[in-house]
């Protein structure tokens, strides 16, 4: 029974390590109209919506049977999700925009990062029974103020929770206000990276959270305009 318990939680860290590697955030991006062709079926030009520049998308691991297309969720401004394809010559992976690098990790539960432009700083605290804002449903799921928690299981007891998140760029402080995260629980500080688009003086923080029961991506997205609602993805959407 052990070792059937050690080969099913290396299988499920294997999983959540492949989808990390392969599956990514990006934008849309076409530098001459500006816009780009989302359809909802590949190939279906007929049926295609055409997306703004620097629109998230989440792309799933490449099949290149379908190339140039490539399967990705589209986020709405409620967030919601719709599947479909963009061709790959009109987008821009998030991770290749120039790191921020990481200032300071503190075992007292925050995390900092800098560069000439750009300073952030993230900290998270236990989740205590003074916070009456994380509450659990009879359907053994937690929900903070009405909207569902992201990073627990069910029937899991949440354990962290992000305290604050502080953003500067070029000397401007970019508020970042507590209903845009505090629905997502379980935050991994240590697997955090940070990037910038100088051009567009904009933040992207990418983090994985929720460990193995109940792991999600996010991505958090600052400018000198403010800060959006963060950018979800979870495994189930794929179910």
């Amino acid at each position: 029974m052990k070792k059937t318990y050690t080969i099913l939680l290396i299988s499920i860290i294997l999983s959540v390590c492949v989808q990390t590697a392969y599956a990514q955030f990006v934008l849309a991006q076409d530098t001459v109209r500006g816009r780009i062709d989302f359809s909802p079926r590949l190939g279906d030009m007929n049926n295609a919506v055409a997306i703004p520049n620097d629109s998230v998308f989440y792309m799933l691991p490449v099949d290149l049977s379908t190339d140039p297309w490539r399967q990705v969720y589209r986020y709405m401004p409620d967030r919601a999700v719709r599947s479909g394809y963009i061709q790959s010559t009109k987008l821009m992976r998030v991770d290749d925009y120039d790191i921020v690098e990481v200032e300071r990790l503190s075992a007292h539960g925050y995390i900092s990062f800098k560069n000439s432009d750009v300073r952030i700083v993230v900290s998270v605290a236990p989740v205590t029974s003074k916070d009456v804002a994380i509450k659990k449903g009879t359907d053994g799921l937690y929900r903070v103020n009405g909207k569902l928690a992201r990073g627990v299981a069910k029937w899991g007891t949440p354990k962290m929770q992000y305290k604050s998140i502080t953003v500067s760029i070029k000397g401007r402080n970019i508020p970042v206000p507590k209903k845009l995260f505090e629905h997502l629980l379980e935050p991994d500080i240590e697997d955090m990276v940070v990037y910038y688009n100088p051009r567009k003086e904009t933040v992207y923080m990418q983090v994985n959270n929720g460990g193995t029961s109940a792991y999600y991506t996010v991505l958090f997205t600052m400018s000198i305009r403010g800060a959006l609602s963060p950018y979800i993805f979870d495994p189930s959407m794929n179910k």
